[in-house]
């Protein structure tokens, strides 16, 4: 009985620990909580919960192992929105830093404050490029490819999008522009290219970072 007790504990504990919480730029949190980050489930848990919250979060995977951009785009007080960028490229060991062991894994990070209007033209793109006409169900987003993901809160719903390479035209997107525009990082933007060959979604050791994430209704499952 005491075993099956603990067994339940353990489950519900990394369970939590895996439910990301906010904290994306230490390489750990992303490590644990990465499938939860994008699927916004700490914006979904706020957007029924916290009055007059909004948030926008957009990520590009150009492939996995090369590069991971993340937008954050929060509603603020008036011309006091902000725009978070925080982007991966793949490691590079021969910059280690021996303060920060870590320091080949994490992302460069910018970000600024937004007007009113270019708050709102940013929320107007995504509305364009169709994030609040509703997912896009069944559609795979293997990790080596290119894709855009968005997810946000707005007016207590929560609004969930994506999009893979080459159907559409990934440099096309409305709301792809802007977004670098304002992205201060100064990580080069890892363009889509074909073909991307794909083999079937095996994992060959337990340290393969592919992984193979499926569109459900509103968001991945």
């Amino acid at each position: 009985m005491f075993s099956r007790v603990l067994t339940c504990v353990l489950v519900a504990f990394a369970l939590v620990a895996c439910t990301y919480r906010g904290g994306g730029d230490d390489p750990g949190v992303r490590k644990f909580s990465y499938f939860s980050m994008l699927n916004g489930d700490d914006i979904r848990d706020r957007c029924m919960t916290v009055p007059g919250y909004e948030r926008y979060r957009i990520v590009y995977n150009g492939l996995y192992e090369e590069q991971v951009r993340i937008y954050e785009l929060v509603r603020g007080p008036k011309d006091g929105h902000v725009l978070k960028a925080s982007v991966t490229d793949a490691a590079n060991v021969a910059e280690i830093d021996l303060k920060d062991l870590l320091s080949p894994w994490r992302p460069k990070v910018s970000e600024r404050f937004l007007k009113d209007g270019e708050f709102a033209d940013l929320t107007g793109v995504l509305a364009e490029a169709g994030l609040f006409k509703g997912a896009p169900k069944g559609l795979d987003l293997p990790s080596d490819a290119f894709w855009w993901l968005a997810v946000g809160c707005r007016q207590g719903q929560v609004y969930f999008a994506a999009w893979r390479h080459p159907q559409p035209d990934l440099t096309t997107l409305p709301f792809v522009k802007p977004l670098l525009g304002f992205d201060d990082t100064r990580a080069r933007f890892n363009p889509p290219r074909h073909p991307i060959s794909h083999m079937p979604h095996q994992k060959s050791s337990k340290y393969d970072p592919s992984f193979m994430l499926k569109v459900g209704e509103n968001g991945l499952y």
